[in-house]
């Protein structure tokens, strides 16, 4: 008997899910208010979802909170508001943080901010504005969409892990304009295609890795190793062009 009551309590250990972790995403827009003529999502909001949803297909073994949850717990919250202000300057306020994960009971928290940069400076701006302003002033120019994630253990303020992933905007000819809606919900297409077959994934595995080494099997892509990016022409491609390799096993991981 005694035999039967052990067997049945390792079955019940190896049956058992693996310790869930909580992740609170948290986009750097997520507290600005759309002031953007198009009131298109924000990229930061955008990859944001993407992201909590791929949390939700890993079977209880990461979790996160809808955005719309946490706007409305954190509705007028100065503390949020200030520390995201302070992270699109790339300044991690640690201790506010740390707060936030505390009332929301979870432990970790992973950042994303998006911003379109050129090559001749590093000052950022917002993508939408980019458009409206390229468009209105017919301008042509390189302009890259830069995107960094950074997973926060906000319990000890510490980075456990962190991204960049970085796309040329516009045609192959540097043409990043939108005479009309169309043309504008093209582009907002593309952005959203590129954080749901691109950025979501990775920050996912890379995350899982973290979490639960060998737990699953590598994603099957590659990103340009000149810069990351994937140059998308003016229709929107029913699949990124992307060639499997055998040797891909995520981006860097950083421990602690």
């Amino acid at each position: 008997m005694k035999i039967l009551v052990k067997l049945f309590i390792i079955f019940c250990f190896l049956i058992a899910p693996a310790y869930a972790h909580d992740i609170l995403v948290l986009p750097a827009d997520l507290m600005q208010i759309k002031e953007n003529y198009y009131s298109f999502d924000e990229p930061s909001e955008i990859i944001a979802n993407d992201i909590i949803k791929e949390f939700n297909k890993t079977n209880g073994k990461l979790k996160s909170f809808d955005l719309y949850d946490i706007k409305a717990k954190f509705n007028n919250n100065t503390l949020l508001k200030n520390s995201l202000a302070k992270y699109k300057n790339n300044t991690i306020d640690y201790e506010a943080f740390k707060t936030i994960g505390k009332d929301f009971g979870c432990n970790y928290i992973l950042l994303v901010n998006s911003s379109v940069m050129t090559n001749k400076n590093s000052l950022r701006r917002n993508l939408w504005e980019v458009l409206e302003v390229a468009t209105a002033f017919d301008i042509s120019y390189p302009f890259r969409l830069e995107n960094s994630v950074v997973l926060l253990d906000s319990a000890n303020e510490l980075v456990i892990w962190s991204n960049n992933y970085s796309s040329k905007l516009g045609t192959n000819s540097n043409e990043f304009s939108a005479k009309n809606i169309a043309q504008a919900n093209a582009e907002y297409e593309k952005i959203k295609l590129y954080s749901k077959t691109v950025i979501a994934p990775s920050v996912s595995q890379n995350i899982m890795l973290r979490f639960f080494p060998k737990s699953i099997r590598p994603l099957q892509t590659e990103i340009n190793s000149q810069g990351g990016a994937l140059k998308f022409e003016r229709t929107i491609p029913e699949k990124p062009n992307l060639k499997p390799r055998e040797d891909f096993y995520g981006d860097t991981l950083f421990g602690i």
